[in-house]
């Protein structure tokens, strides 16, 4: 039941203001959402007289959102810049405190592409064509595959996938997942196409082959995977069970949106690369 209900508060909270409201919304809830996801991921990373590194990061995601949301890449790379270049030289003062080692510097840094640049993806996919249609597509696919994978994976699993990171993941659960993506996109095309074109509300205004819409099915259920052992990556190197509790029954946040966080990226680039 507190799994279902931290659920719940997922979907009201963020879920349904992102997907059905203006971009700008979901830009907003970036700026809040991955903070929040930094924080988590330096609290157990960082060492803690190192923490202002990570603060300087957390402080670099508003503006990178901001830019995301006016999709000017430029300045998103400014921003990513500036604030490497300030971790490098603070990271050397600490050092010579005793308050910081290589690690930490490490961290602080990979922290500005993960979680920071890659949820900045979402924010780029939003506000571009079709952007409304693709964040459905995206998070749809990506329960499709979380699901997909659980149902097969614990009836008929039986070869282990990433013993060391994740004993309970099979190959067996990770086709289903994949399967279960392909078909949950096609449909998702299919009903988002008919509804908006009826209703006549944010209809789709490009043209997309079905052999498209399969590969970044497929393709979102190997990433919502490998999002997911990244994070158990993370946990495993860093001894510790979850990242955070803020969300009842599934951790901290980055907890929740492992899966989630680099399926944007994939989208974008695909895309981009796809409909010249």
């Amino acid at each position: 039941m507190t799994r279902i209900f931290g659920a719940l508060i997922l979907i009201v909270v963020l879920a349904v203001p992102a997907v059905f409201g203006p971009s700008w919304v979901l830009a907003l809830l970036a700026a809040i959402v991955v903070p929040v996801c930094m924080f988590e991921l330096f609290r157990a990373a960082l060492s803690p007289s190192a923490r202002a590194l990570g603060w300087v990061s957390m402080a670099a995601s508003v503006p990178f959102m901001y830019f995301a949301y006016r999709a000017d890449a430029a300045s998103c790379f400014f921003i990513l810049g500036v604030a490497s270049v300030a971790l490098m030289i603070g990271s050397l003062f600490l050092f010579e405190k005793g308050l910081a080692t290589a690690k930490d510097l490490v961290y602080s840094i990979a922290g500005l592409i993960y979680p920071m640049a890659l949820i900045g993806f979402w924010v780029l996919l939003r506000v571009g064509v079709d952007g409304r249609f693709w964040m459905i597509f995206g998070l749809v696919c990506v329960f499709g595959a979380d699901s997909g994978a659980y149902y097969v994976g614990k009836n008929l699993g039986r070869h282990r996938l990433a013993p060391r990171l994740s004993p309970k993941k099979t190959w067996e659960g990770f086709a289903g997942g994949i399967c279960a993506a392909v078909l949950l996109g096609y449909a998702v095309y299919r009903i988002y196409d008919a509804v908006t074109s009826t209703w006549h509300v944010d209809p789709l205004t490009g043209t997309y082959p079905l052999w498209l819409l399969a590969v970044l099915a497929a393709s979102i259920g190997v990433l919502d995977l490998a999002g997911d052992l990244t994070a158990s990556l993370f946990k495993r190197d860093l001894q510790i069970k979850d990242m955070g509790n803020l969300i009842p029954g599934h951790g901290g946040m980055l907890d929740r949106l492992d899966g989630i966080i680099p399926v944007g990226c994939l989208l974008y680039c695909i895309l981009l690369v796809a409909m010249r």
